[in-house]
Parts: C-alpha cells; sequence; structure tokens
C-alpha cells in the first residue's frame, strides 16, 4: 500500500459501544468477504455487535485505548496511514501518518494512561527499525521517534509498571519496492528489545544463538512473569528450530520444547501467539499448518493442539484455557485448550463461511 491507500471507510452499521457483559469477551477484528471488500468489527462471544465498519484495504494489527473507548487500526506493513476507529460512535473518524521516509510495520500500543500512542515503523532509506511516538490528545501529531534496536521492529508490549516497552525486532530487511521479500537473510539479526518508554535507551536486548539469525521474532505475549514470543524461520520450512520462546527476568530467550510432529507441522511458521484470561496457558497459531499449539504454563507441557485451516487469528476467550481462532478460509470458533474441544462462533453481520479473516484479533477492555 501506498500513502492514501488506506483510506477512511464508510460506516456499515452505526451501533453505539457498549462494555460487554460480565466474563464476555468483546473482540476486535478485520476481514475480507469476497467481492464485497474489507471489514472491521467488534463483536462479543454471545453474538452482540457493537461496531461494524467498512475499509477501503487490509487490516492488520490494533491498538486499543486504556481509558476511552478509541482504537487505532493498522495496515499490513508498508503502511502509509493508520485510522482511528470511535467506538462510542461507531465509526472511522481520523488517519494519520508517519514522517516522510518511513513506514508502519503494523502494529502499535498505547502508553499506561493512554496519552501517546507508539508504532513500529521501518526507515526507508536504510531499513532500520523506529519506534514513532505520536500525541493521542493532540490528533495523533508525530512528536518523537527512536530506534528499535534493529531492523524490522513488528509487535511490542508495554510492560506492566508501564515504563519499558518490549519490542521484537524482526530482524528482516526490506523495501517497499518489494515489501515482502527479505532483502538480506544472511544479515538478519532478530532481538527481543527493551527500551525506556520514555527516552528510547535501551535497557537490554536479547538474541538466540547466532546459528539462528535467521529466525525471525514476530509477536508476542505477556505470560507471568515475562514475555512469550513466536517466530517465523526465514529459511527451509524443515530445518529444526524453535518456534515459542519465553524471557523472563535477567533471563535469555529459553525456547518451549514442542512436540516434534506439532513443531513440524507448523512449518517453521507461527502467525499470533496470546496467553488465556488466567495466565496459565499459552496458545500459539500457524497458518501454514492448520494448527494452534498450546502450552500449559504451570506444567511446563504442549497440550493437544486445534485444527483449523489457515488459522491466524487469535484471542483470549471468556473462560480460563479458551480461545477465539479465526482463519483466512473462513471460520471462527472457540477452542477450550484444557477440555480439547472447539465450538463454532457466529460471525458478525456480513461475515459468513466464506469470510477470509485477517492476521489478528484484540480483545477489548
Amino acid at each position: 500500500m501506498r500513502r492514501r491507500d488506506l483510506l477512511l471507510g464508510a460506516a456499515l452499521a452505526a451501533m453505539p459501544f457498549r462494555p460487554a457483559a460480565a466474563r464476555e469477551a468483546l473482540i476486535l477484528g478485520a476481514w475480507r468477504q469476497p467481492g464485497e471488500g474489507d471489514r472491521l468489527a467488534a463483536f462479543s462471544t454471545g453474538g452482540r455487535v457493537p461496531l461494524r465498519l467498512g475499509l477501503e484495504a487490509r487490516a492488520h494489527g490494533f491498538a486499543a485505548h486504556p481509558r476511552r473507548p478509541l482504537a487505532v487500526v493498522f495496515g499490513r506493513r508498508p503502511g502509509w496511514e493508520a485510522l482511528v476507529a470511535d467506538l462510542a460512535r461507531g465509526e472511522l473518524n481520523q488517519a494519520f501518518a508517519p514522517s516522510e521516509g518511513r513506514h508502519l510495520n503494523g502494529h502499535g500500543l498505547f502508553s499506561a494512561d493512554g496519552r501517546l500512542l507508539y508504532a513500529t515503523e521501518t526507515r526507508v532509506e536504510d531499513g532500520e527499525g523506529l519506534i514513532g511516538v505520536y500525541d493521542a490528545a493532540a490528533d495523533f501529531v508525530r512528536v518523537a521517534e527512536f530506534p528499535s534496536g534493529g531492523r524490522d521492529p513488528h509487535e511490542m508490549r508495554l510492560s506492566p509498571d508501564g515504563g519499558r516497552l518490549i519490542v521484537a525486532n524482526g530482524g528482516i530487511l526490506t523495501h517497499p519496492d518489494a515489501p515482502r521479500a527479505n532483502l538480506d537473510p544472511e544479515g538478519m539479526d532478530p532481538s527481543l528489545a527493551q527500551l525506556d518508554a520514555r527516552t528510547g535507551r535501551m535497557l537490554a536486548q536479547r538474541r538466540f544463538d547466532p546459528a539462528l539469525n535467521r529466525l525471525s521474532i514476530r509477536h508476542m505475549a505477556a505470560v507471568p512473569g515475562g514475555t512469550a514470543v513466536a517466530m517465523q524461520y526465514e529459511g527451509e520450512e524443515t530445518a529444526e528450530v524453535p518456534l515459542l520462546a519465553i524471557q523472563r527476568g535477567e533471563g535469555g530467550l529459553a525456547p518451549l520444547d514442542l512436540p516434534d510432529p506439532w513443531r513440524a507441522a507448523c512449518r517453521n511458521y507461527l502467525g499470533s501467539v496470546a496467553a488465556d484470561s488466567s495466565g496459565t496457558v499459552l496458545a500459539a497459531t500457524s497458518p501454514r499448518g492448520g494448527l494452534t499449539l498450546f502450552w500449559d504454563l504451570a506444567a511446563g507441557r504442549a497440550l493437544e493442539p486445534a485444527r483449523l485451516g489457515d488459522v491466524c487469528g487469535l484471542a483470549p476467550g471468556d473462560a480460563p484455557g479458551c480461545f477465539i481462532l479465526a482463519s483466512g478460509q473462513g471460520g471462527l470458533v472457540e477452542a477450550d485448550a484444557r477440555r480439547g474441544r472447539m465450538r463454532p462462533l457466529a460471525g458478525p453481520p456480513g461475515s459468513d463461511s466464506r469470510s477470509a479473516w485477517d492476521n489478528h484479533l484484540l480483545r477489548l477492555g
């Protein structure tokens, strides 16, 4: 996408935003309907749909304001514009762009107080990663930027105290003229960086062994005492490499020992990662493998995976051990990792079995 490709969409339905009922998840997600374009919705597992909007291009990641009914929608990288969704009014009411010579990388988050928005970005000239900082109280004016600590920063999260940004630097050199190409696979340098959220100062940086330099760190989730990361390997699909790892305290990136048949079935590609509502079960999706992996964090062992073709979108469900899964081949389900069960969910109006759900879901509230 070039600048202005991600445009404000016309509202399909102006429905007032209401908080979800107790224990009922409200999920933000996007999908493409064949012949009808891209759509965005906030919907509950109980069938409520307080927000449904049309988009002019594919969405990727989302950032929810911690105090206001507002969310930012990021397109796929390279993104040239982000949209602001007013959940109270049920409309997209603003767009903002990075500085000249930068593009958005599909993810961002708000500061703990909601005053600032941080976005992962790339400087086009040399491919270096940046964190763009925007004033959410002043029409998302760009107020600062600082290095991410590597190339291709993708997803990030905020530390529990709100003082640090934890950034997944994918390590891939890209350029908008070849947006999905890895232009320097041998020179990859993926890392998990911790930055001071106020100054951008590098506080810590973890890497895998140099032999795993093609193991791109893409997505992450908060787990008790640390961060879980999911990887995509820029090499042979049959190579035996770790796909999930956890970093806690001052320790390094500790890979999770996945059973080989399940690890191999993922074809060295994980799409999303999330912890359940209780923080006791970790899930990671593999669209290539049509598989969702589950890991019991307390017992330190893998649970039986769930099978759903082209699954990528993932969010915590209502109950401990439960997750919402979305498929690029059509399909929205709730999976119970501990019981090994899945049940179909009714999607928002306008979605059906043909709906191609996009990469990520976000639980609101």
